[in-house]
């Protein structure tokens, strides 16, 4: 999912000792301080898998704009995005719990294209990012009442230099869980508005990534610079 690559921050640094004041080595995404200073050099380090997620709603987009709408239009555009779902889906190497939730993600966009597909509503296949907010709302609540919060559980699982620094159940791992599950339930609230209000699946889709995407990569960079912090301080291990 695209929150759930996203959530671990990835800090970066030159220590690799594992020790408590120990820095993170640099992987997966680019080390971000050096980018924001303008070190380009980083951004041969980013797995650009993490822009295929855009794939499905490009199809999706292209095809209810210019299939011929007497051709089955809301079935091709809705079959077309399905379609470049599973693609992603199938090239997706992520194990553990990041496959987990890409494995549910991809269980709501399969229910949403049969829902959608039956009734011969665009706008029934795109709400599936409202079924997702609150999917994935419910599944914070929960990480954080079993003691090991979902953004923890990411971030760790996707930085093993992370594990002997900052334990599963750690604060800032819960207060980062909590913040993500009340940005989906506002996210999930104000989408089922929007929905309703705007007149096509198009528009609906343009508008809900155009505010959604921004909202994920401030809470990834909020992620990145609180878990780094949160690393590196003394007491890390201890917690």
């Amino acid at each position: 999912m695209g929150y759930a690559g996203g959530m671990a921050a990835q800090p970066a640094g030159e220590r690799t000792d594992g020790g408590a004041g120990a820095a993170l080595p640099a992987s997966g995404l680019p080390e971000i301080t050096r980018l924001l200073r303008g070190d380009l050099s980083v951004l041969r380090t980013i797995d650009w898998r993490i822009f295929w997620s855009a794939l499905p709603v490009l199809a999706f987009l292209v095809l209810n704009w210019f299939w011929p709408e007497d051709l089955w239009r809301t079935q091709v555009a809705i079959v077309g995005s399905f379609a470049a779902a599973l693609w992603v889906f199938a090239n997706n190497r992520d194990r553990g719990v990041i496959r987990v939730i890409a494995v549910m993600s991809f269980v709501v966009v399969a229910g949403s294209a049969v829902v959608g597909l039956a009734l011969n509503s665009a706008k029934a296949f795109a709400a599936q990012n409202i079924v997702a907010d609150f999917l994935m709302a419910a599944i914070c609540l929960g990480s954080v009442a079993l003691g090991k919060p979902l953004v923890g559980a990411v971030a760790r699982e996707s930085i093993p230099a992370l594990r002997p620094l900052l334990a599963p159940n750690h604060r800032l791992f819960a207060v980062l869980t909590l913040t993500f599950m009340a940005m989906n339930l506002c996210t999930g609230v104000f989408r089922i508005f929007l929905l309703d209000w705007l007149a096509t699946a198009n528009e609906y889709v343009i508008v809900t990534q155009v505010t959604g995407r921004p909202l994920s990569a401030a809470f990834v960079v909020v992620c990145y610079f609180a878990i780094k912090r949160a690393a590196r301080a003394p007491e890390a291990a201890a917690e």
